[in-house]
């Protein structure tokens, strides 16, 4: 389980310039687990089950008259399900596909756009390698896929990569590189919500270290903080994140 934090007072408009907004923050209580069903088989499931949006009230600076009184919203927001299937293993190389099917379980018709989904049943699929740098406790990374989403959203091609070295068996330090390129096949007049919370035409690249430490050999918490190097259609903050895991 996590908890992630967003606080944004700008906005990466279409053309990737930073455009001041009225502070828009978020804040997401989400579960992430994994199943094996078999050892190639494994289900996938991150549901974001508590999602809080505000957005502040505006004042004019001159003369202090109130312009827009400020917004709020709590909700479920979207969800993904899905398995990996393990495709290759040879050595410390292990290559695997994963389908992950989107759920529209979020609001995406408030009054002032704080939307928590954007009302579409997306389908992704991507290719996922790791490998162990054994006898380095270390790891490498890397992810390519598609999103195919509806309702006139944009398709996007997506990517990671990130690398990590664990310390004494309980420290594990990461380095995670996430990357979004639209196909720009959507629908230009659909926004998808102030700040682009369930933004079309979507643009970014992210970056970001990650600490997590094992408590007992089967419980740890972690925490990230991840940054844009640029964006489009995005809200323009960094995001802050602090989890537990349990892992079996």
């Amino acid at each position: 389980m996590s908890e992630q934090l967003v606080r944004a007072s700008s906005f990466y408009e279409p053309n990737g310039n930073r455009l001041p907004i009225t502070t828009l923050s978020t804040y997401t209580t989400s579960l992430y687990g994994e199943y094996g069903l078999t050892d190639r088989l494994t289900l996938v499931g991150y549901i974001p089950f508590v999602q809080r949006i505000t957005l502040n009230k505006r004042v004019f600076a001159v003369s202090g008259v109130e312009d827009f009184s400020g917004d709020a919203k709590t909700g479920i927001a979207d969800s993904d399900v899905g398995f990996r299937i393990g495709l290759l293993s040879t050595g410390a190389t292990v290559l695997s596909a994963q389908v992950m099917l989107g759920l529209p379980l979020g609001d995406s018709g408030q009054t002032n756009g704080l939307y928590t989904g954007d009302g579409e049943a997306n389908q992704s699929i991507s290719l996922q390698v790791g490998r162990s740098l054994y006898p380095l406790p270390a790891y490498l990374g890397g992810e390519v896929g598609i999103n195919h989403r509806l309702k006139g959203f944009s398709v996007e091609f997506r990517y990671a990569f990130e690398a990590g070295f664990t310390i004494r068996q309980r420290l594990t330090v990461a380095l995670h590189l996430r990357g979004v390129e639209s196909l720009k096949n959507g629908n230009n007049t659909l926004t998808g919500g102030t700040g682009g919370l369930a933004g079309n035409n979507v643009r970014f690249l992210l970056y970001g270290p990650e600490i997590s430490y094992l408590i007992k050999p089967d419980i740890g918490v972690s925490l990230s903080v991840t940054g844009a190097a640029r964006g489009q259609n995005v809200l323009a903050a960094p995001s802050y994140s602090f989890g537990f895991f349990i892992k079996r």
